[in-house]
């Protein structure tokens, strides 16, 4: 079952990269853009990007957390609602038809949406209601690591049974070298 988790994974991964998008259904999913950043997918959300050296761009749908990799072409999240851009930061963005709400972890961002412009530090967060065109910046209350944390704990839930179970691997594999008499 491990080693499942683990092909889907690559799988997912390879994928992920030849056609530059990138969804998930019931679990969140851990990728890596060319450029080094990196996202927690949540669950039933998607991302398609461009990152050509001259473009860092991902256009989400959903919510995902994100750590940019600092860079001299400033990284672009764009949402039905504005654009996120940094250079190298930690932010969490939620987003649906009628809001857009961003929460900033490490570093600065910067929000733009019809009716604002803001730039957000750490631990501050915007949230931007299209239908009632109001904006409301205050304390970032981090709710992304409730998903987030769960995420990173399967993992090293996996990384844990992988690591058991390859040291039962070898362990097999060497009484089985010993017992056809071949040293390894």
């Amino acid at each position: 079952m491990t080693c499942a988790i683990i092909v889907a994974c690559i799988f997912l991964f390879v994928t992920g990269c030849s056609n530059n998008r990138v969804s998930t259904n019931d679990e969140p999913k851990l990728f890596e853009f060319p450029d080094g950043s990196s996202m927690i997918l949540n669950q039933n959300s998607e991302v398609e990007f461009v990152m050509d050296g001259e473009t860092r761009k991902v256009q989400l749908e959903g919510e995902a957390f994100f750590k940019v990799k600092k860079g001299d072409v400033p990284f672009e999240v764009h949402t039905p609602n504005g654009v996120i851009t940094v250079l190298g930061t930690a932010f969490n963005v939620r987003s649906s038809e009628k809001e857009l709400d961003v929460e900033v972890e490490a570093g600065i961002v910067e929000v733009e949406t019809a009716n604002c412009r803001e730039k957000l530090r750490r631990g501050e967060r915007v949230l931007y209601d299209d239908v009632k065109k109001l904006v409301k910046k205050g304390q970032a209350e981090f709710k992304h690591h409730i998903w987030t944390d769960e995420f990173k704990n399967d993992l090293r839930k996996i990384g844990k049974e992988v690591e058991k179970n390859s040291k039962k691997l070898g362990k097999e594999i060497k009484k089985i070298s010993k017992d056809i008499k071949i040293k390894l």
